[in-house]
């Protein structure tokens, strides 16, 4: 696939979907500016992916959080130094816990929803300026959930925010076409990241997943970053605005109720 630009950003890049989505567009020729919360992490990574490309495409490392408008200024400022403009950008930074509602702190929805809602936005806003004052196209991919259209009790704010991002990702969409820069977001099922482990793939949890899964399995890292990367070539040209399930069919079904099973555990 010929990626529409040489350069991207991705977000929560450390590990999990995000690491692979950067691996991914690395090998096909862009350089990668990792920009993570921790940065030993984002070092860490950056080195380790760089010397998988063996010099074709080169990662860097930025520490910051996508929440903070200065620290999503100064990753662009470094990856724009580093590459020039990004044409590519990957919201895939996320945060999860569960607490129904009535029993949830407010501190936990602000969190969930400034990283996985505000991050989009201020990384989207970001990017879009610096492509339009350049004159260049861009696409950008903000990772979604099927939590976005499929409810779980103890879920309430990142359901909240993964309808938002989708929302978002289609506003986005109309409002920079005429600009050439395409939005699209990807919504995952449940795909083995150090977010979904301790719990969720184990057991009765997993069990549940699997059955309400038509292809029988969990999602991989590499399953979300080959369509990232296709949302980012020039394959993808016509796509915008879209949400696309990524989830081996488990938006057919529809999600069992998290809370009830790990209930259940908890009593057993």
């Amino acid at each position: 696939m010929d990626l529409i630009g040489t350069s991207a950003v991705v977000t929560g890049a450390g590990q999990g979907m995000g690491r692979q989505i950067a691996r991914r567009l690395m090998q096909h020729g862009a350089d990668v500016l990792v920009f993570e919360l921790n940065g030993d992490v984002a070092a860490r990574t950056a080195q380790e992916l760089s010397a998988e490309t063996d010099g074709a495409a080169r990662a860097i490392a930025h520490a910051g959080s996508v929440a903070d408008t200065a620290d999503v200024d100064a990753a662009f400022e470094a990856a724009t130094a580093a590459f020039g403009t990004p044409q590519l950008l990957v919201n895939n930074a996320g945060v999860a816990s569960m607490s129904l509602i009535v029993d949830m702190p407010a501190e936990d929805w602000d969190l969930v929803l400034d990283v996985c809602a505000k991050g989009p936005f201020l990384c989207t806003q970001a990017a879009a300026r610096r492509l339009i004052a350049a004159g260049l196209p861009g696409a950008i991919v903000n990772i979604s959930s099927i939590n976005y259209a499929a409810a779980t009790d103890g879920l309430a704010h990142y359901c909240a925010a993964k309808a938002a991002v989708s929302q978002f990702t289609k506003v986005a969409a109309a409002e920079l076409a005429p600009s050439a820069i395409r939005v699209n977001a990807i919504a995952p099922g449940l795909t083995r990241t150090p977010m979904s482990e301790g719990g969720f793939l184990d057991g009765r949890m997993g069990e549940e997943f699997i059955a309400h899964t038509p292809m029988g399995r969990f999602g991989e890292p590499d399953d979300i970053a080959r369509v990232a990367a296709f949302l980012c070539s020039e394959d993808s040209g016509w796509i915008t605005g879209a949400t696309v399930p990524v989830d081996g069919g488990g938006h057919i079904r529809g999600l069992h109720n998290y809370w009830a099973t790990m209930h259940e555990a908890s009593v057993a």
